[in-house]
């Protein structure tokens, strides 16, 4: 039964993290053709900042945190046969949520300009900028509407243990956004011209994207069995176990997401909106390998450990949280070591060129360096978190969340305010705090627990540590003797601990377009970390780790299945 349930785990996380490996290529590659478009200017700024207030609503109302308040109320209906009893459940919440984003919607329309004043430093922005980040919010705030249903129909689905559907559809989402950049920005219709761009043909394509999200999840949760009807049963015991759930989960997730998302952009604006842009650059650099590892294991993870509580298999659980946190240090502490050492080369071959000069690569490249490790707090985080959940615990994980945050506020505007790390400061602070959060959950999901088997998890993340520093020293020799030369400039994977100069307007935006030898960088960052994985691999395969077996094995199963048969 373990090994069974080993296996859909590790299946979903596969699919999870292809599905989320392509879709963050094909986000690096809008992100690369928005920066070439319109530059690391107030225009794209104002793009990035007016995400804040939407994707506030969606965390609180929505998204993670509806998802981790239904998803063991649903699976537990669905555990015990009681099929009806969990579409009920389900269509009232989906039904809630229309009504909760509708009104969410109508507020965000007419209140945006007085919640973007609640930003610190949003005084200092020029009036242009101001009124350009208002009319943004206001276009893609509709977008929470479908966002939500799409969050709740990933939560249904999962429950199911059907994790395709809802990584397709964030590629389509992507997709979607592509062609906002590449068509509707030079449309009329738009305010654009081939001549002239406008930053509305992409705020608008994020609607059409939210959309797509929802219409074709709905339909395969048609085909796995779910039964959706309008009705609202706020008296259903089902129900009522998800609001008494959602309450907790909800500032917990929402913090979280405050923490990795809003409190950089936020504490970036004292800056300048430049700044904005180079911390969303290396953020989403950062959220790369935490999608494709640490959100893809515990997506996939969560409805078995709540099965597991349901029907009271307790070793199962330990064990299944034990290996899963394993796997995530495996995977992200080399990843945390290959964005730090070739942060520059990776910079410059996402997001340099055209009007994203050598400033913005090297002020990217600067947050990166200091992100990078954030990777690991907030990755483990992911499953320890819906361990608590699916212990229909949530008030512990919310009260860590809320230290978290404010501790990560404080030392932000600190480190911001009295050091020298500027626009890098808050990823000091982000990094720092979320390693103590998730140390904190750790130790109080072990006295919860009884144990989790610390000794060997400790074990495991020294012999980590050893072959991801061995990793790093490849990597470093590699990359510079493949270094290439920008402007003169040869990118070494070295790091700068001097906040380099940003360009606050366009004016001072060079003008000649840059231009990036992006072959060179490809061959640069693409051998350093064919020959940097290959060293990883083979030291943890000389140390005996043998959590690598549980992701080669299921590859090898994979790539089994479907070889074809041998002729005679």
């Amino acid at each position: 039964m373990t090994s069974r349930k080993t296996s859909t785990v590790a299946a979903g996380a596969i699919i999870f993290s292809v599905g989320m490996l392509m879709s963050r290529l094909l986000g690096l590659v809008r992100d690369n053709l928005l920066l070439q478009t319109f530059g690391n200017t107030d225009v794209t700024g104002a793009y990035k900042l007016a995400f804040m207030i939407p994707d506030l609503f969606y965390y609180l109302l929505a998204g993670g945190a509806m998802s981790a308040a239904f998803i063991p109320v649903f699976t537990s209906y669905l555990s015990k046969g009681e099929d009806e009893e969990a579409h009920r459940v389900g269509s009232t919440i989906a039904t809630l949520l229309l009504i909760a984003m509708s009104i969410c919607v109508v507020i965000c329309m007419i209140f945006a300009p007085q919640l973007l004043h609640l930003i610190p430093s949003s005084h200092q922005f020029t009036p242009e900028a101001f009124n350009l980040t208002v009319s943004l919010t206001r276009v893609m705030c509709v977008m929470l509407i479908f966002t939500a249903q799409s969050g709740h129909l990933t939560g249904i689905l999962n429950s199911y243990k059907h994790f395709l559907a809802p990584v397709v559809v964030w590629n389509v989402y992507v997709l979607c956004t592509l062609l906002g950049i590449t068509v509707f920005t030079k449309m009329s219709i738009f305010g654009g011209s081939p001549q002239h761009p406008s930053i509305y043909g992409v705020a608008y394509s994020v609607v059409l994207a939210a959309f797509m999200l929802a219409a074709i999840q709905f339909p395969v949760a048609i085909k796995y069995g779910f039964r959706f009807s309008f009705a609202i049963d706020l008296a259903h015991e089902g129900v009522r176990r998800v609001f008494k759930l959602f309450a907790p989960v909800m500032f917990s997730l929402a913090l979280s997401q405050v923490n990795i998302l809003m409190i950089p952009l936020v504490m970036g604006a004292v800056f300048g909106l430049a700044a904005v842009t180079d911390i969303s650059n290396a953020n989403k650099i950062v959220m790369v390998p935490f999608s494709l590892f640490a959100a893809a294991i515990g997506t996939a993870v969560f409805p078995t450990l709540a099965q597991q509580v349901a029907i009271g298999q307790t070793r199962e659980f330990r064990e299944t949280l034990n290996k899963s946190v394993k796997i995530i240090l495996m995977l992200s502490i080399p990843s945390a070591v290959g964005m730090t050492v070739l942060a520059k080369p990776i910079s410059c071959l996402l997001y340099g060129g055209g009007r994203f000069g050598m400033p913005g690569v090297h002020a990217t490249a600067y947050v990166l360096g200091l992100f990078a490790w954030a990777v690991l707090g907030l990755g483990v985080a992911q499953v320890v978190n819906r361990a608590f959940y699916s212990l229909h615990n949530t008030r512990t994980p919310t009260i860590v969340s809320v230290a978290m945050v404010a501790g990560n506020f404080a030392f932000s505007w600190y480190l911001a305010k009295y050091s020298g790390f500027q626009y890098g400061s808050v990823a000091i602070a982000t990094t720092i705090t979320s390693t103590i959060s998730t140390l904190v959950l750790i130790e109080l999901l072990r006295r919860r627990l009884g144990g989790i088997n610390g000794r060997a998890l400790v074990l495991m993340t020294g012999k980590v540590l050893l072959a991801s520093a061995l990793m790093g020293i490849v990597l470093y020799y590699t990359a510079s003797l493949l270094a290439p030369s920008i402007l003169g400039e040869r990118l070494l994977p070295t790091f700068n601990w001097v906040p380099p100069y940003l360009p606050f307007s366009v004016a001072n935006l060079p003008e000649t377009l840059l231009i990036v030898p992006r072959l060179a960088l490809i061959l640069q960052v693409g051998l350093s970390m064919t020959l940097g994985i290959a060293a990883y691999l083979g030291m943890l395969k000389l140390l005996k780790v043998e959590e690598l077996s549980i992701i080669t094995d299921r590859l090898l199963r994979k790539v089994r299945k479907t070889r074809p048969p041998a002729t005679v």
